[in-house]
């Protein structure tokens, strides 16, 4: 779970980061402020969709009797074929 938590801090910082960024680069030079709202917007969704595919995950796995491990292992191996 901790992972997952992980990943969605990283995946909003990067992006807030990345929209800053982006606003500095642009002949417009709009307000950062306003960047980075429009960042933090684009990042909620990011973020439930990685909850959403977490719990649907650990939902399943909890329904079949398999571990948090065994589902990342059987994911890993449907992406891979």
């Amino acid at each position: 779970m901790l992972d997952i938590i992980n990943l969605i801090a990283f995946s909003g910082i990067f992006n807030v980061l990345f929209f800053w960024y982006a606003s500095t680069k642009m002949s417009s030079k709009p307000d950062p402020v306003k960047t980075l709202i429009v960042s933090f917007v684009f990042s909620i969704p990011l973020s439930f969709l990685l909850i959403g595919v977490y719990t649907t995950m650990l939902i399943y796995a909890a329904k079949s009797g398999a571990t948090e491990d065994a589902m990342w292992e059987y994911m890993e191996q449907e992406e891979l074929q």
